[in-house]
């Protein structure tokens, strides 16, 4: 049986020291290319092009999409100015993210959004952003885990009738590695996992093409075999195979 060809959006690196300091280098954490192995795919690196013209086809061979984390989101993309706590941000590779969604949309292909990808499909259709939780949401729980990457730290609770709700219980354990959240929510998107404390952890499109995101990194918990999240990456491949028979 053919493995889905799962295209990982990639990040740059800046090197800061070393021989070449100020060089850029695309890459992902080795993370989501083992948990999507786990899961049964083939993963694809995608690099952040220049020419964003080219980025449907960069795409189109592809069966889905898994926009990973990375910096903080450009404010200026969802009508703010950065406020104190805002993090660094990359304004060329919010570009491509923002490229690529559209690219996968007109294409119809699925797509994964972790941390900033959540983020990303929120600010992509017209949502906006607690650029810090800390300073805009003071009663937040702790969301910058001082633990292992591969250690659940809070619950979520998740919607019945969902998809992450095919495979999550409907409270479920996570990590957590992020500073912003989403404050309003895309008017195509519905909320499928929350936080006790009200942060949004899941979002999912209404309708059109297929798009889920995730606040938390399942692919660091798959990683150390944890086989809720394995089973969260394989039923992704398995959304992706499907819309290809459709």
């Amino acid at each position: 049986m053919k493995k889905p060809r799962i295209g990982i959006v990639a990040n740059l690196l800046i090197v800061e020291s070393g021989m070449l300091p100020g060089i850029y280098r695309s890459y992902v954490n080795q993370d989501y290319i083992e948990s999507l192995e786990k899961a049964g795919c083939l993963p694809v690196l995608l690099p952040v092009l220049t020419n964003l013209e080219d980025v449907k086809e960069q795409i189109e061979y592809l069966d889905g999409i898994v926009l990973s984390g990375g910096y903080d989101i450009d404010p200026f993309l969802y009508g703010e100015q950065p406020i104190p706590g805002q993090g660094f941000t990359m304004p060329e590779v919010d570009r491509y993210y923002m490229e690529v969604i559209a690219a996968a949309d007109q294409l119809g292909k699925p797509v994964f959004g972790i941390c900033k990808g959540l983020q990303a499909l929120n600010v992509a259709f017209g949502g906006t952003m607690y650029q810090d939780l800390g300073k805009q949401c003071p009663k937040a729980l702790q969301h910058t885990q001082q633990a292992p990457r591969y250690a659940p730290t809070h619950f979520v609770q998740v919607e019945p009738n969902s998809f992450l709700a095919t495979v999550l219980p409907q409270k479920a354990k996570v990590n957590s590695f992020h500073h912003q959240a989403i404050k309003d929510l895309a008017k195509d998107f519905r909320v499928t996992a929350q936080a006790d404390d009200g942060v949004i952890e899941g979002i999912e499109r209404k309708q059109g093409t297929f798009m889920c995101g995730v606040q938390w990194h399942p692919e660091m918990m798959a990683k150390f075999d944890d086989t809720t999240m394995v089973a969260l990456f394989r039923q992704f491949a398995q959304q992706c195979m499907a819309n290809n028979n459709d």
